[in-house]
């Protein structure tokens, strides 16, 4: 009898384990976009296991399920859908984020997750596809023209050089006018620190190397999307941090999937020079129609020593025809100078998870050859994150990323050794390439310039940073009601400089051509630490309350190291004992803050949206009060809930309203010691120690105790609407205040100082900005998508200290300088104009030429009047194509470059007119038309050059319609049927930056700037180093 019971249980557990298999079946489908077109890549996973697969490239998905199981489908830029496996064939589409609100989270302040239809102020995002397509290495400048109210200005074409970012206008004369950056929820540091002056009393930006920001550490491949914060009301919750924005990047994660997943990217790039000013090519080297020989060294090979037979040369080019001179010829000097820099990126990420967690892996590797000879970036990414269930109601979360950048860089601007100095000032008689002779010494034409071969080969600048930055959180989920995370932060680097100035270089005055070394180690350490508690509580039935309240504590050390040795003994040696005499300086600096903050978001019936903020910050930077608090709020009303219209996928209009800050810098409360320094550049003046004897002595700026953070007052409406799934409209009014902000006032010499701080003065910004998305063709083949973006801002200086009407908050050229004036725009260039009439025409001599007037002017402004930009991408099966314009329209720049060329006869318009004579379109002194007729040199040398000083001639308006990115890809299909179905996706890509450029501008490509993000001014262009385009061709292969 027993063995007959446990026969038949044998039979009823073979019965029970038959019937739980042929529950679970093979269900598969297609995932398709509204448009019917199939989505490779889509992630399915049955909910709460650790099964999951991806859809092949035709969108085809197979995968086991019970049918009482749930099947999730997720795609980037897609609404999540879950869908009951109840059926063993499934077709699946899933809708487009950028047409619906409903469902689509963004990332916002402290790296919470909101709807974006609850949000009651203006955010706009730019995808991981985006970025990459830019082609740029750093990641701010990967987001010029992709969205409105942004504007960013690179630096010049060398790789790594700095790229500014302004969001909606300059908010600080004095501070900081960068937005924050943060990475995964935690503070990123994005300084582009400057080089040390050492005794120089000029402003480094104008000259040396133009500096990397630190952005430039970021992988753009590691990133999945990019949100920007553009207002007060949605970066409120960082307080004294929030004033100029908030750009938040959140890299890519791991997903739950069978087995190890791989993505591998192959990418190569020919980068060459996009635009140069024009030379002529019919002049020799000489002055006054005489030829001058090139400049001849001593026996030595050394210039400038006073030895017999050395000559000095000239930089003029106002010399006889080149066919009039005994072998003499035509030397194209920029276009043999500059190369076809070739870039290779690689990439490759592991990934992976299961119900209990994920993780990701990826290494990075990037090698950029600069256009310009010896110059280039090599960069080195690690990153590794993950988050892990400890159990059912705690999980550990974080992200940890390990970078080694190494720049090489060259002299840029206004210094004796600048690339573009030297080509620009060279006669077109002169060949450079030949610039080393027989002692390793530079040969050049001119012996108070450096041959730009000699700089880029000889006098290397080198920055290699080692970075590590990330955070380790643990978050808490007691229940939907109360949500604790414990959050960790840190963002440590090291920048080791070193600038070289080989025996016989110009390039740094100071070493008067003997040889100089420049070592310099900064180091900077950032700590945050967060303890936030969130959580959603139903109030009512159509009532939900979702807060957020919590502390943050941060801590912030820098440390800059610097020495100098000047005459080496012995040539190629570049170590500091080759030197016999030194300059060192030692600068730290430690701030402490501490904030406490909370949030209410409350809303009725899902559809009318009212958040409330406040801030509370603690700050060492602050005078004798310590704390300061920082109060928003928004409301935001989905009118399309109620009026439930078909052709309405949604509506809301919304007004958001914050008081924000700008922290002051460290230490400026304080009056501090400064060793002494008296020299004016030039020569080697009067430094200590002297005679063997140290000494310091009171700064010249006078502490200000009751120092206060910057404030701005912003406020703003916006209507979104997506209209008959295809039409999707942003519009953005706002108004941003600046209050007490920080300028340096001058005090009476009586009081042992020539200045001090004070929070006296005040600006506006007011502005509009447009985005538009239009699908204007759906079809189950082609589609046809255009996105728009459009913005204005004006900006005015409202209020400086009493008495004060104009005001440089960093040191220019003088003329022109760049200045903050009362009613005018910060960022106002001020300098010389020609003497003029009451009718505006330039009075002239009695021999017609034309005379500066005394007092300088406003000569224009360096705010653009509006920015654009439209993208189109067109899809077919598996090939599609992207391009990206970008537009600009009005801001002045100061072409410095072309006023030098023409004074010295070496632009292509001097060459005009087989040099006759002319006449400048003017009167004389009693209102009668000018008739006097001048030599072409004096018409080149006094109006159209700057032997006057007349800056006037050389200010341009700019415009711009560039091509900034385009692109054309490929992805291969019945990868399945041909046996691969190991891969999950193959795409290759072919695409260009910058290839076509539309300018009014003269110079180099108008996206320059000569003293980079580090500094205030811009519209600078001086000898900066060109703009770049370039070609690549990437493979993309996920397994």
């Amino acid at each position: 009898m027993k063995l007959k019971f446990n026969g038949f249980l044998v039979l009823l557990l073979a019965l029970v384990a038959q019937i739980t298999f042929a529950q679970e079946r093979a269900v598969s489908g297609t995932v398709s976009d509204n448009a019917g077109m199939p989505l490779p890549g889509v992630s399915v996973l049955v909910k709460g296991t650790k099964a999951g697969t991806q859809t092949d490239f035709d969108g085809k998905f197979t995968i086991k399920a019970a049918s009482s199981q749930i099947l999730v489908f997720s795609y980037i830029g897609m609404k999540t859908q879950e869908i009951a496996a109840s059926s063993t064939s499934i077709n699946v589409k899933l809708s487009d984020t950028s047409v619906e609100l409903e469902g689509v989270v963004v990332t916002t302040a402290l790296g919470i997750k909101r709807e974006k239809k609850s949000l009651g102020y203006g955010v706009s995002t730019v995808s991981s596809t985006d970025l990459l397509r830019s082609g740029e290495s750093n990641v701010i400048q990967g987001l010029a023209g992709k969205t409105s109210g942004v504007q960013i200005t690179g630096s010049g074409g060398v790789p790594g050089a700095s790229s500014k970012i302004v969001i909606r206008g300059q908010k600080s004369i004095l501070g900081s006018t960068d937005p924050l950056i943060i990475v995964d929820g935690v503070p990123f540091n994005n300084d582009t620190q400057g080089n040390t002056t050492g005794d120089s009393p000029f402003n480094t930006t104008l000259s040396g190397t133009n500096l990397s920001n630190r952005a430039l550490d970021i992988n753009p491949n590691d990133v999945e999307s990019v949100t920007v914060l553009k207002g007060g009301a949605a970066a409120a919750l960082y307080g004294e941090r929030a004033g100029n924005g908030v750009i938040i990047y959140t890299t890519k994660k791991g997903k739950s999937r069978k087995g190890i997943g791989v993505d591998l990217s192959l990418n190569t790039t020919a980068t060459t020079v996009n635009k140069l000013p024009k030379l002529q090519s019919k002049y020799a080297a000489g002055d006054s129609g005489n030829y001058i020989a090139p400049a001849q060294a001593g026996p030595d090979g050394l210039y400038g020593t006073g030895d017999a037979g050395e000559t000095g040369g000239t930089q003029k080019s106002w010399g006889p025809l080149i066919s009039s001179v005994p072998g003499a010829k035509y030397y194209d000097n920029p276009n043999n100078f500059f190369q076809t820099g070739i870039g290779t990126d690689a990439n490759i990420a592991f990934y992976g998870g299961d119900d209990k967690g994920t993780f990701r892996t990826s290494f990075g590797h990037s090698k950029q050859e600069g256009m310009i000879p010896n110059t280039g970036l090599t960069r080195t990414n690690i990153l590794i994150s993950g988050e892990r269930k400890l159990n059912d109601k705690l999980k550990v979360v974080g992200s940890s990323a390990f970078v080694r950048t190494k720049t090489t860089m060259v002299q840029n601007g206004s210094t004796l050794g600048g690339v573009m100095l030297g080509l620009y000032r060279t006669p077109v008689t002169y060949d450079l390439r030949d610039y080393k002779n027989e002692f390793g010494f530079q040969k050049t034409y001119f012996s108070a310039y450096d041959n730009p071969y000699y700089t880029a080969n000889e006098n290397p600048y080198v920055s290699e940073v080692t970075r590590t930055y990330g955070n380790l959180g643990l978050i808490y989920n007691n229940s939907k009601a109360l949500n604790i995370t414990i959050r960790g932060g840190w963002d440590s680097a090291n920048d080791a400089r070193k600038q070289i100035y080989a025996i016989s270089s110009f390039g740094n005055s100071s070493s008067d051509g003997t040889g100089q070394i420049n070592i310099e180690n900064i180091n900077t350490k950032i700590f945050n630490g967060d303890l936030i508690f969130n959580g959603l509580i139903n109030l009512t039935d159509k009532i939900d309350l979702n807060y957020t309240a919590g502390g943050n504590v941060r801590s912030d050390f820098f440390t800059d190291q610097f020495s100098r040795g000047d005459n080496l003994a012995i040539p190629g040696f570049y170590n500091l004992s080759n030197a016999s005499s030194f300059r060192t300086s030692n600068y730290d600096t430690k701030q402490m803050a501490r904030s406490a903050y909370a949030q209410a978001d409350f809303s009725f019936d899902d559809q009318l949206y009212v958040t409330g903020s406040i801030r509370n910050d603690w700050n060492s930077a602050y005078g004798d009060k310590k704390s300061f608090s920082y109060p928003a709020g928004s409301v935001a009303w989905l009118f399309s809930k109620p009026l439930d219209k078909g052709w309405l996928n949604s509506g809301k209009i919304r007004f958001g309203y914050a008081d924000v800050g700008i922290a002051p810098q460290t230490y400026l409360t304080q009056t501090y010691y400064a060793k002494l320094v008296e020299t004016d550049g030039y020569t080697d003046g009067n430094t200590v120690p002297y005679n063997g004897q140290n000494g310091f002595g009171y700064a010249t700026t006078l502490g200000q105790s009751d120092l206060k953070p910057e404030r701005v007052g912003s406020s703003e409406i916006g209507l979104e609407l997506k209209l008959f799934n295809r039409l999707g409209l942003n519009i953005n009014v706002y108004q941003a205040k600046s209050k007490d902000l920080l300028i340096s006032f001058p005090i009476a010499p009586s009081s042992g100082f020539t200045s001090q701080y004070g929070n006296y003065a005040s600006m506006e910004n007011k502005g509009i900005e447009v985005e538009f998305n239009y699908e204007l063709i759906k079809s189950q083949s082609f589609t046809w998508d255009l996105s728009v973006n459009w913005s204005k801002n004006k900006n005015k200086v409202t209020g400086l200290a009493n008495g004060v009407e104009q005001y440089e908050p960093e040191q220019g050229f003088g003329n022109p300088s760049y200045v903050a004036i009362v009613g005018k725009p910060l960022g106002i260039l001020y300098g010389t104009d020609f003497l003029r009439d009451a009718n505006g025409k330039i009075i002239v001599t009695a021999s017609g030429l034309p005379q500066a007037d005394p007092q300088q002017k406003i000569l224009g402004d360096t705010n653009p009047d509006w920015l654009g930009g439209i993208r189109n991408t067109f899809t077919y099966k598996g090939i599609t194509v992207s391009a990206l314009l970008d537009i600009r329209h009005g801001g002045a720049i100061w072409d410095g470059t072309r006023g030098r060329i023409q004074r010295y006869g070496l632009s292509e318009e001097s060459a005009a007119n087989n040099r006759g004579t002319y006449i400048i379109p003017g009167v004389y002194a009693d209102g009668t038309t000018n008739t006097s007729p001048i030599t072409a040199q004096k018409y080149f040398e006094q109006y159209k050059g700057d032997v006057l000083q007349v800056q006037s001639q050389n200010i341009e308006n700019v415009n711009w319609v560039r091509l900034r990115d385009v692109s054309l890809s490929y992805r291969f299909n019945d990868l399945q049927k041909a046996g691969l179905s190991f891969i999950q996706n193959l795409e290759i890509t072919l695409s260009g930056r910058n290839l076509w450029l539309n300018t009014n501008y003269k110079g180099v490509d108008p996206e320059t700037s000569l003293t980079g993000a580090g500094s205030h001014i811009q519209g600078f262009d001086y000898f900066n180093n060109p703009g770049s385009k370039s070609v690549s061709l990437a493979l993309k292969l996920g397994l």
